[in-house]
This record gives structure tokens, sequence and C-alpha cells, in this order.
């Protein structure tokens, strides 16, 4: 098999790059990719052109979307030292703010069900929150090939995460895991499904997953938002923040859109604080106008 081989190519490559090479290397390939990916570009200005309130042409649109390539290639080769990272490392990278927080909803003995976005490196938010003592179960996606999605999660296990592959017994393993009181961390600014909620996005409608706010209503578990953000130094601030309320009215479908748009405010502030770090080049907005040619969108769980 091709793929496992050069992913481990790509650590050891990694590694023997300092992180004053790397980075700017990694900023450079995605800057290139730019260039080259047209289909990927003109998404990400639809995206960015949204959020900021400008045409996609805009200059600070185009800005925008320019640096989000380079940090996603930083992000991606964050993503191939995972394969190796050790705990003390993960540790000197990542400075958590607000872990009392956690410590707090976790007392409560429901678990948490933690929210967050594609902003800057969440796999790395995850192996953070593993490696510095609370237990999490991250929902995660197949990856194209079985072997490499193989190693991938052998890699993020290795550090102490637990993975939870998205499909029908999705719902059973985060059950278990809020029962253990554990963290199930759900990137869920991302949806393709006909399920969702919809929920006014920088102004514009788009679908969210029902997932986050459905759990929290049928098992009583807080809804925790974390972010990560990269420092200029391509060190990691993760935050976690109060929780979120839940709606409990009575009314399901009443809480549930009621919780989806909390949460979708949370998304949108952090993405107006670090506009270039939202890693999204996929279409959001798919109600009102059709997405672009050839770009598929990613599912995220929906449970309800």
């Amino acid at each position: 098999m091709i793929l496992p081989p050069l992913f481990k190519l790509g650590n050891w490559v990694m590694r023997a790059l300092p992180p004053r090479v790397r980075y700017p290397l990694a900023a450079l390939t995605g800057r290139c990719a730019f260039f080259l990916m047209p289909r990927r570009r003109r998404v990400a200005f639809e995206n960015f052109g949204q959020v900021l309130g400008r045409p996609w042409d805009d200059p600070q649109v185009k800005r925008t979307a320019r640096h989000a390539f380079g940090n996603y290639f930083k992000m991606f080769a964050d993503f191939m030292l995972m394969y190796s990272l050790k705990p003390e490392e993960i540790r000197r990278m990542v400075r958590p703010q607000g872990v009392e927080r956690i410590d707090r909803v976790l007392a409560e003995g429901k678990g948490a069900v933690v929210v967050t976005a594609h902003v800057s490196n969440w796999d790395i938010l995850a192996a953070a929150s593993a490696v510095y003592g609370y237990p999490i179960s991250a929902v995660t996606n197949e990856l194209p090939s079985g072997g490499l999605n193989e190693l991938v999660i052998a890699s993020r296990e290795r550090i102490g995460m637990k993975m939870i592959r998205l499909g029908p017994s999705s719902l059973r393993h985060i059950l278990r895991a809020l029962g253990r009181n554990e963290l199930v961390a759900l990137a869920s600014d991302l949806y393709s499904g006909d399920r969702g909620v919809r929920v006014p996005f920088f102004n514009r409608p788009a679908i969210f997953p029902a997932g986050p706010a459905t759990i929290a209503l049928k098992t009583g578990a807080p809804i925790l938002p974390v972010w990560i953000r990269r420092q200029p130094d391509n060190l990691y601030v993760a935050e976690i923040e109060e929780p979120i309320e839940v709606s409990r009215s009575g009314d399901t479908q009443r809480d549930i859109q009621l919780t989806t748009e909390r949460i979708v405010q949370f998304f949108e502030r952090i993405i107006r604080r670090e506009p270039d770090q939202w890693l999204v080049f996929l279409p959001v907005w798919r109600l009102d106008a059709p997405p672009s040619p050839g770009s598929p969108v990613q599912p995220v769980l929906d449970p309800s």
C-alpha cells in the first residue's frame, strides 16, 4: 500500500525540519496550492466574502483566503507530526485556558458535549485534551484510503484519544462515553444532510447538525464550547468557554433550534476573531445558492 509509507515519510520530513523552517515552508506550499486549486479557491472566496461581509473579489477577502490556505498547510504539517508526537511535546505546543470549566462540568457526572469549529487545528485540540488528562472521544469521518485511515486513527489513539467513527453505531458510542463522564467532541460547523437545523450564519441561512443539541437534551450533558487558535510563534492556545445554555422548554424542535442557534453564535464569534484560521474550503451556504461545481460537502454527525 502506497499511502501509509508516504504518511510516515511526511512524518520523518516534518520531524527533520526545525519549526523556523517547517511552518514558513508549509505556508508557502499552501499559497502555491491557492493558485493551483481554482475550485477550492473559488469556494474560499465565497465563504470568506460572506464572513467578512464583502464581495468575493474584494482584496481583503482574497488576502484572507490566501492566508487560510497557508494556515491549512501549517495544520497539515502538524497533522503529519501526530504519528510520533509525545505527550510532553503536545503540552509544549498547546497552552490551555479555562480548564477549570471542564472540571466544573465533569463534576456534574454527565460528561460534556464539546462543540468546536474547523478553526486552526481541531485535531491537536482533541489530542491536548487527552494528554492533559481529560478523557475524550472525537467523532471522525473515514478518510479516503482505508490504510491511511487506520494509520491516522492508531496515531491518535496512541496519544490517548478515543475515536468514534461516523456511522450507524455512532450515537450508541457517544451515549456510552457520556455515561462514563467523558468528553465527546464534535466539529459541527459543516453539514451535508437534509435533517439539520436552518440557522442564520453571518447573515445568511445555513444548515447545521442537530446532533449536539439533541444529545444534550437526551442526556442532560452540558454543551462546552472549545476552540484553538494558532499564535504568531506557531504554538497554540486552547480556549474553554462557559457552557452554552441548552433550551429545555419541553418543545423538542424549538429547543433544538434555539440551542443550535447559540452554538452557531459561538462559531461566528471565533471565526470573526481569526477569520484566516477558519479552514473550510467546502460550500457552507447551500440553501439560497447552489454549491460550487465539483465541491463535495463533508458530512457531520446528526443523531436526531
